[in-house]
């Protein structure tokens, strides 16, 4: 291991407490899937100007695993997996179904999982539920089910007049009549036409009374794009057009109210993105090597089954009974496949990391995660950037949820009254900040340490104190027969908070 410890001379951490700030309301609009090297003044020329205007994260961070649920429930929390409750987009909850992996954003799992853990299915309060409890209104509206991670109880809501808009259904389910919504559209490419709809719920009926503390808004786009037709292509390249035309809407009505100087505007992607290098089926492996691995299974599981569970640059590894030893075979037999990049275990193995040491060790966490290799190949129109994939969408396509740097960096600018103008911001920051930075500037405390700091070196008017950035390097290897596995994890401490940056692995013969 190795480290190296930097002094700085910024702005406060999280740590220190000041007064909120000036503005009157929080607009988060948050771009799916948006890379911030395609942020530029022919691709996004809203955004762009916006990020002059205010702050541009330069150093900004999906957490792991690199998914939409993962990272969704970061924001909403500002907590990291092995807190909040949800570490990948599917998991395998044998309290929810016990025969196959859960969608962990779909209202079944969801009112499944509050049943079955008396309303914790997330384990901690969303920043909507905060912000509702301090009697501040919200406004949630999502073009994909994940927004409704952010406000989803449907009975003993603080705030009556709070919606959660997600995939043309609200919580609360009476509110979905006054929304007055077109007719649902088969979905097109890029789907532009459904981000412009729910942009028009939330400035529009949403809105109607007045803008609230805290809107939300979550577009489809890029991801869905850069998921069917590959990084750079032109329909990815329409989509990006598309959610600026959406951001460059909500900027125009806020004016048109009169309150944009009064509304500080996030614009953050949940992760980023890479090119599929080729397709990888964790569970045949194992099948061929004699294990005994399915997707799912067609009567309850015995001890020694293993539920393979993707999430595109990643699978989870879920071995019914725990079997140590059974792990470890598994995990030898993974570190001698060219698609596997870093291995995490739930408990202590030859040559991996734990769940804890990258903070994903949740109480329905798996025994093994498996992060595919990637490599910065470029693909057809130079875009840097690949990773295998175990999932539906084929070579050439995109995909995320790998430690890759691709993934694992992703795009936030803030502008507003309490924000720098035209400053970059080169401190590591990261989606687990967002709640507890907008918390601060609406004056309102988290019941709860959250796991994030507060963004105080981009604003215009904190205090000063010394800081210090931890960069550490974390490597694990072990020997088999032939071959020598090696594995990687880079990592950033920053006042407080941890922040991952990309790890890798391989095996190499003996020499």
């Amino acid at each position: 291991m190795r480290s190296l410890s930097i002094v700085l001379a910024i702005l406060l951490s999280a740590a220190t407490a000041f007064a909120a700030g000036k503005a009157e309301h929080i607009v988060m609009v948050v771009w799916d899937g948006m890379r911030p090297d395609f942020v530029t003044q022919s691709n996004t020329p809203t955004l762009y100007q916006l990020a002059r205007d205010g702050v541009f994260f330069q150093n900004h961070h999906a957490v792991y695993l690199s998914s939409t649920e993962v990272n969704a429930t970061a924001m909403a929390t500002g907590a990291y997996p092995n807190r909040s409750g949800i570490l990948g987009n599917r998991e395998y909850r044998p309290n929810i179904d016990p025969l196959k992996p859960v969608e962990v954003q779909s209202l079944d799992a969801i009112r499944k999982g509050d049943e079955a853990t008396h309303n914790h299915y997330l384990q901690l309060p969303t920043i909507a539920e905060i912000l509702q409890h301090a009697g501040k209104r919200t406004a949630i509206a999502g073009t994909k089910p994940v927004a409704i991670l952010f406000d989803r109880l449907e009975t003993g809501r603080a705030c009556g007049d709070c919606v959660d808009l997600f995939n043309h259904n609200t919580v609360p389910a009476s509110a979905i009549e006054r929304l007055n919504l077109p007719p649902v559209t088969p979905r097109e490419t890029p789907n532009t036409r459904e981000d412009q709809a729910t942009t028009q719920a939330l400035i529009g009926p949403l809105w109607d009374k007045e803008v609230p503390a805290f809107s939300l808004l979550w577009l489809s786009e890029p991801d869905f794009a850069q998921h069917t037709t590959g990084l750079g292509s032109a329909a990815a390249l329409q989509a990006l057009r598309g959610s600026d035309s959406n951001l460059a809407r909500v900027l125009k009505e806020l004016d048109a109210r009169g309150v944009r100087d009064k509304t500080d505007v996030f614009v953050v992607s949940d992760h980023g993105f890479s090119q599929i290098s080729r397709f990888v089926s964790a569970m045949d492996s194992l099948n061929k090597a004699g294990f005994h691995a399915a997707h799912d299974f067609k009567q309850p599981p015995a001890n020694g089954d293993i539920c393979s569970v993707v999430n595109g640059g990643a699978s989870l590894l879920y071995v019914i009974g725990h079997d140590p030893k059974l792990v470890q075979r598994i995990v030898t037999h993974l570190q001698q496949q060219d698609f596997t990049g870093v291995i995490f275990t739930r408990e202590p193995m030859n040559g991996t990391f734990t769940l804890d040491q990258v903070l994903i060790n949740t109480p329905d966490a798996p025994d093994i995660v498996i992060s595919y290799r990637w490599s910065d190949e470029k693909n057809d129109v130079g875009v840097p950037g690949s990773v295998p994939s175990d999932g539906a969408f084929g070579a050439r396509l995109g995909m995320h949820s790998s430690l890759s740097p691709f993934d694992m960096r992703n795009t936030l600018v803030a502008a507003g009254p309490d924000f720098r103008h035209g400053w970059i911001d080169e401190l590591p920051s990261g989606n687990v900040d967002l709640a507890p930075t907008i918390l601060q500037l609406l004056g309102v405390s988290p019941p709860d340490k959250m796991d994030g700091r507060v963004l105080t070196e981009a604003m215009v008017s904190v205090p000063s104190k010394l800081s210090s950035i931890e960069v550490r390097t974390l490597d694990t290897s072990c020997d088999s027969s032939n071959t020598v596995w090696h594995q990687y994890l880079h990592v950033t401490e920053f006042s407080g908070t941890t922040y991952f940056d990309e790890g890798n692995g391989y095996s190499a013969p003996k020499h």
